[in-house]
């Protein structure tokens, strides 16, 4: 059972800390975040029934572990130049992951879990508990945004 889950969870671990970042805006939070949802999902692993559903439900935990970092702390900071580094990103890569740092976390979720994540709307409805069709009208929205920031338009 260890092993199993360790070959999902390295299959998404950049996917759910780019999500933790979209959320907590901060670099070392955000690892936080992923680490103790990692360790939360290790636990109760045995009791998910539907082992293919492992991604959605590990994003799941860790959108509320993030939610739970915010409770705590109340702050609004920009991205840390270390990310960078931590990830070892192209520089297209780290402007996009600026710019998308630069929505508020609700819109920027939907640009990680499609895109960086690589998750279907279906899914994606499953982790955001909404309809599809709502999914799919944020997730434009989000675009439209994201574009609009990358344009160097304000949102």
């Amino acid at each position: 059972m260890r092993k199993l889950f360790e070959q999902e969870y390295i299959k998404i671990e950049k996917s759910l800390f780019l999500i933790a970042i979209g959320y907590l805006r901060n670099t070392e939070d955000a690892k936080d975040a992923v680490q103790e949802a990692v360790v939360c999902a290790y636990r109760s692993f045995g009791n998910l029934k539907h082992k293919e559903y492992f991604k959605t439900w590990i994003t799941r935990i860790v959108i509320n572990k993030c939610k739970d970092f915010l409770k705590k702390r109340k702050y609004t900071t920009e991205l840390n130049d270390n990310l960078n580094s931590f990830y070892d990103m192209p520089a297209e890569d780290f402007e996009i992951m600026e710019a998308i740092c630069g929505l508020d976390s609700k819109t920027a979720l939907y640009i990680t879990l499609r895109f960086y994540n690589d998750m279907t709307y279906e899914e994606m409805s499953k982790v955001v508990k909404l309809p599809v069709s709502t999914v799919k009208y944020k997730t434009a929205g989000a675009l439209k945004k994201l574009r609009k920031i990358m344009e160097g338009d304000e949102v």
